[in-house]
């Protein structure tokens, strides 16, 4: 791969995420985010990727040959699209020889969180589509405070530790405001990360995932393109 180069030089990163019911692809550049495309699609997404990408790049006019790097979200999340996106990301890394990268949803939850944080730690939280969510606790720093873990959102104020939240807690990420009553009822107080003056619920993307990942290109972090995947897939064999 062409690794030694690709460290040394701002990278260009070809970006996807499909955890949610919402598909986006991103271009990196410069130091920013060129170009994003988003779709819903719950479902899908095997035929929907591609064509998207293709149109994202096309938009800046950056073609597959001048890109350094793939990145793509993986997890936790939807089954059928971290499979997906982790897929496209995998084959644009064998076609052109460059390096790929697997971001966490939730640490770039996290992430895009930090500025408003004013030192709370930050619960940053996903849909399972199962009834569930996924979790997982970061302190103001972004440093995780625990590993992911899966419950109902009711039952979250009884798997953070009072300890750490005493003061206040950041939500961010799907579910926030019934996150932030579950928490009033148990006498805790949780804010949800919103978007600028905006009402809407910060829900991860793959411009936030291409972010995440030129960060980490930038200290030497290649986390591999592996899914985290927490449950069982509805239909096939038990995973292994």
């Amino acid at each position: 791969m062409k690794s030694s180069s690709t460290i040394r030089t701002a990278p260009v990163i070809l970006a996807f995420e499909a955890s949610t019911k919402q598909l986006s692809v991103a271009v990196y550049g410069n130091g920013t985010v060129l170009a994003m495309e988003k779709i819903e699609a719950p479902f899908g997404q095997a035929t929907e990727l591609v064509p998207l990408a293709i149109r994202t790049l096309a938009d800046v006019g950056v073609g597959f040959s001048s890109l350094s790097h793939v990145a793509a979200g993986c997890g936790p999340g939807s089954f059928t699209g971290l499979r997906v996106s982790l897929a496209a990301a995998k084959g644009v890394c064998l076609a052109q020889d460059i390096i790929g990268l697997g971001i966490s949803g939730l640490e770039a939850l996290a992430f895009f969180s930090s500025g408003v944080l004013n030192g709370l730690p930050v619960l940053c939280i996903a849909d399972t589509r199962r009834g569930n969510v996924y979790a997982q606790l970061f302190a103001s720093d972004i440093t995780p405070r625990g590993t992911i873990f899966e419950a109902q959102i009711d039952q979250l104020p009884f798997l953070v530790p009072e300890s750490i939240c005493a003061d206040g807690l950041m939500l961010a990420g799907f579910g926030g405001l019934a996150a932030k009553m579950a928490f009033a009822a148990n006498g805790l107080a949780a804010t949800p990360v919103s978007l600028g003056n905006k009402k809407d619920v910060l829900i991860v993307d793959a411009g936030m995932i291409a972010t995440v990942a030129a960060e980490k290109i930038m200290l030497g972090d290649f986390p591999p393109l592996t899914p985290l995947y927490l449950a069982d897939p509805h239909l096939g064999p038990k995973k292994k």
